[in-house]
């Protein structure tokens, strides 16, 4: 999971903690899964490697052999996903901002500025007039003409902004900037963001390696192909780019830091021109595809899909150890999405099943992008996404990041209950989960998801915190850890329960009347009414 540092909230929650009801067997199959999934032959299954390989030919074993039928293209078990690693080649990349009646100034890659790197091989060169566009929402642009320019933007989101809607304004700034015309985007710090985005990081990146998925027509995707070429400036290059601006640098940062600001924009002085040249690289990897056919003839057209990523981050540091076993992230994800798909198999809803263990979730939720823009099936209804319950403790609650923004809720609500647990609101919304997980893909894809993961009641709190201080992205997320196999035989229980009363309900998920998610990505399907408080 694609996790920040983490910050916790206190919890309380008052509870009776009910003994957890005993499953040898089921304990035994997500024991074994788990553990060689996160065993050290697996090399931390990193997406193209050799340990991802044998990760999932397990799984399609363990798939087969619960009863599942192959879900993948050509009536195989897989989904082939071919992704391009892109970065700046030897040849390097600059931006040169030429004021008016100045000296050229030239800014370099890993000095100066940290680069985009497109999405193909090759050199690009574009020059632009330069305007400043404030945050890039859609009411920075008016009055301003971007045609054919690039465009300088505040990182981030106004002050007094989080969480989700945050989110959304980032996400939506190069789109916005595309549709206006821009050709080129040139980001700068706020007060805010030099916390995190400081100039020793941005050069510390500057050589990074980005990855993305290749479509059928051979062509590495590309989110918003008008724009040429993007940059981030250190915070000295950036205040020189305001050199004779009707506002500095320092003055646009020092009213950003104020909540509610929105400084407006206007143009700059001068031109700014990219040469930027990159390479690419193709690798190989796959989603796993099991299917499980509904009973009703009518709505096993419409499938629910389960999903928990295989991948994890691979071989890493200098110590002894240096491998990232995935243990928790998300082995045990994976092996309790199993344990459930067991007990669909034998007794299958009425719509139908499709059961993914996804790649490339660590390289930016790739393998599920691609799965979303690339159905192997006609008609999605739903998501549930697994993705690294915290499985050392009796959990007595649970959350689904998500469940309020569609029908969903009440459904995993009614599903939780049934199996002796309550669902919690979302213990730590400072973290912006719901966009930065597997589910996520589907959401953009305009259908209703939602991610599981156990809950801070009971000792949760103290377990996630004990994970995200030693296990999260490090080592230690391995079988030392104190894996509680009946809380985890528990979960599985739970995910079943949740996906059979999706895929049993009368009425497919929708998403609430207003919501922006649903009106985001899924403009013209049916709503349902916000349920009353």
């Amino acid at each position: 999971m694609k996790f920040l540092v983490a910050s916790f909230v206190s919890l309380s929650l008052a509870l009776a903690t009910p003994a957890l009801a005993q499953d040898p067997a089921a304990e035994s199959r997500i024991r074994a899964d788990v553990t060689f999934l996160a065993d050290d032959a697996l090399e931390g299954r990193q997406t193209g490697q050799r340990g991802y390989d044998l990760a999932a030919l397990y799984v399609q074993s363990r798939m087969e052999a619960i009863g599942l039928k192959p879900g993948g293209i050509e009536g195989s078990w897989r989904q082939p996903i071919t992704f391009a690693r892109i970065g700046i080649a030897s040849e390097g990349a600059t931006l040169t901002w030429t004021p008016q009646g100045g000296q050229p100034v030239v800014w370099t890659s890993g000095q100066d500025a940290l680069f985009g790197t497109g999405r193909e091989a090759g050199r690009v060169s574009t020059t632009g007039e330069l305007v400043f566009v404030g945050y890039g929402q859609e009411a920075d642009y008016a009055g301003l003409d971007v045609t054919g320019k690039v465009v300088v933007i505040l990182s981030g989101a106004p002050a007094g902004v989080t969480g989700e809607a945050a989110q959304r304004i980032d996400a939506a700034k190069a789109g916005l900037a595309e549709a206006h015309g821009a050709i080129g985007t040139v980001t700068v710090n706020t007060e805010a963001s030099a916390q995190r985005y400081n100039d020793a990081l941005l050069r510390r990146f500057a050589n990074r390696t980005e990855t993305t998925w290749v479509g059928p027509d051979g062509k590495a995707r590309n989110r918003n192909p008008g724009i040429r070429a993007t940059a981030f400036l250190t915070d000295t290059a950036a205040a020189a780019l305001f050199a004779g601006a009707p506002k500095s640098y320092a003055e646009i940062r020092a009213e950003a830091a104020q909540a509610g600001a929105m400084p407006a924009g206007f143009a700059l002085a001068g031109s700014a021109t990219f040469d930027v040249h990159t390479r690419r690289e193709d690798i190989q990897s796959s989603n796993v595809i099991g299917l499980i056919e509904g009973t009703d003839p009518v709505l096993k057209s419409e499938y629910v899909i389960l999903t928990a990523h295989l991948d994890h981050i691979g071989i890493s540091g200098t110590g002894d150890d240096r491998i990232n076993n995935g243990a928790m992230d998300n082995a045990g994800g994976t092996a309790a999405m199993l344990e459930a798909a067991r007990g669909l198999a034998a007794s299958p809803p009425r719509r139908s099943v499709l059961v993914v263990a996804l790649t490339a979730e660590e390289m930016g939720l790739l393998g599920s992008d691609y799965l979303a823009r690339f159905p192997v099936v006609a008609d999605v209804a739903a998501n549930v996404n697994l993705d690294m319950p915290i499985l050392t403790y009796a959990f007595t609650d649970v959350v689904a990041f998500g469940a309020e923004h569609s029908s969903l809720g009440p459904l995993v609500d009614a599903a939780a209950r049934s199996e002796g647990v309550v669902l919690a609101e979302d213990p730590m919304p400072e973290q912006n989960i719901f966009v930065r997980s597997d589910h996520y893909s589907f959401v953009q894809a305009g259908v209703p998801a939602v991610m599981l993961a156990t809950g801070y009641a009971n000792g949760g709190e103290a377990a996630w915190g004990a994970f995200f201080a030693n296990g999260y992205h490090q080592v230690g997320d391995d079988l030392d850890q104190p894996f509680n196999w009946t809380a985890a035989a528990h979960f599985a229980r739970v995910n079943e329960a949740i996906a059979r009363a999706i895929a049993d309900a009368d009425q497919r998920p929708l998403w609430y009347e207003g919501n922006p998610y649903g009106e985001r990505y899924a403009p013209g399907a049916a709503r349902a009414p916000v349920p009353a408080q």
